[in-house]
């Protein structure tokens, strides 16, 4: 299929009840704030096939329901906490939520409670996360918690219906964002940094384009970001849940309650249709090189099912679902040229459903995938890696 071309986008109304809900909720906290790291504190250490994790606890930034933010920092066993070594930050993915007129939390209470130290090590896959821990340059690693259900996006955002109230009886906000930006921000306190890249898959995936935009703006961009099969689309997911489409569990996610409550939920100033991650990186206001990773019919976001979809420029243009959802991202970058520093990879990679090829949702948590797509190696793993060695090497 012929790929449409990125014209000047026209200022786009989609949704207005999920616009007016986005300004309604006020102000949050300014994105270039830093995070909160006097109140970390660390509660366990493990060692576990020759890495050494420390697990700590933010208690500056609840969690939806109960708890706090955490995370644990990883460090190969015998590498030396003074040399200066690249920092792996994993934002793993898990579904976004929010909670409805009743206070109920929807779509269900996952991912909205302090999460584990095991629950951590769990996201430390093999995959491309393991081709970082081999790698000779001797990464460290920073597995960040969602336990906001926000797309890594709350700002101390006020959670609309949120019953839950902290010890004394404040309002929990949302704080996935500006944890993540602590967590960061400590880890390279304690050890020597020389470059970090954000990692993110599915919900982690589009949360590293509002982690990456905000870490820019407060002056400490990362050296790179890796998105795996999410990215936010409004339009997109407005159609979807307009029109509806068959064939996929994916496509009973996109819901308008689904798309109000996730936007009423981040910051306003991520929530604006004017600064979607196509629109920051096709006007020139994201500057951190993406690569952006996407399954041509990955099932979660409704498969190669046709679709009249939108696209920035204010046209239409029949494509697969999947396709469509990730076309304005990967048209920012096709933007930028040939000496563009980011790259869009389209794969193809098998899933669990062996009748419809290229469904695999989130394909960097894997060892083994093979692409079959053209353009791409097989091995699109290692070809992430070299991307990622690019990056290390342009300053």
């Amino acid at each position: 299929m012929s790929h449409p071309t990125l014209a000047p986008s026209p200022r786009r109304t989609v949704g207005l009840a999920l616009v007016v809900l986005v300004l309604a909720v006020g102000l949050a906290g300014c994105l270039g704030t830093p995070g909160t790291t006097d109140q970390i504190a660390l509660v366990s250490t493990r060692t576990v096939n020759g890495w050494k994790y420390d697990y700590y606890r933010n208690t500056a930034y609840p969690c939806s329901i109960s708890g706090y933010q955490t995370f644990a920092i990883g460090t190969k066993v015998g590498s030396a906490a003074t040399d200066s070594r690249p920092l792996w930050v994993m934002m793993h993915g898990g579904g976004a939520g929010w909670f409805d007129e009743t206070g109920a939390p929807m779509p269900t209470a996952g991912q909205k409670s302090e999460e584990s130290f095991d629950s951590l090590l769990g996201r430390d896959s093999p995959g491309l996360v393991a081709k970082v821990k081999a790698a000779p340059e001797g990464f460290r690693m920073l597995i960040v918690s969602m336990c906001s259900h926000d797309i890594y996006g709350g700002n101390n955002t006020p959670d609309p219906n949120n019953p839950n109230t902290a010890a004394d009886g404040t309002p929990r906000p949302t704080t996935g964002l500006i944890a993540t930006k602590a967590a960061i921000q400590y880890a390279e306190a304690q050890y020597p940094t020389d470059d970090f890249f954000l990692h993110g898959t599915s919900a982690g995936s589009a949360g590293t384009y509002n982690v990456g935009w905000a870490l820019q703006q407060q002056g400490i961009p990362p050296t790179g970001m890796i998105s795996d099969s999410g990215v936010m689309n409004q339009a997109w997911e407005l159609w979807v849940a307009q029109h509806g489409l068959p064939g996929s569990a994916g496509c009973a996610k996109a819901t308008e309650d689904r798309g109000a409550g996730v936007l009423g939920r981040i910051d306003p100033e991520l929530g604006d249709p004017d600064n979607e991650p196509h629109d920051l990186v096709s006007s020139g206001r994201l500057t951190v090189p993406e690569l952006h990773v996407w399954n041509r019919a990955d099932n979660n976001s409704c498969g190669d099912t046709p679709m009249d979809c939108p696209l920035p420029n204010g046209t239409s243009v029949t494509m697969g679902a999947s396709e469509c959802r990730h076309a304005p991202m990967r048209l920012a970058i096709e933007g930028q040229g040939a000496g563009s520093k980011s790259l869009d990879m389209a794969v193809c990679v098998e899933g669990n459903d062996t009748a419809v090829a290229c469904d695999r949702h989130v394909v960097t948590s894997s060892a083994n995938l093979v692409n079959t797509a053209p353009g791409v190696p097989a091995d699109f793993q290692t070809a992430i890696m070299t991307w990622v060695r690019a990056r290390m090497a342009d300053d």
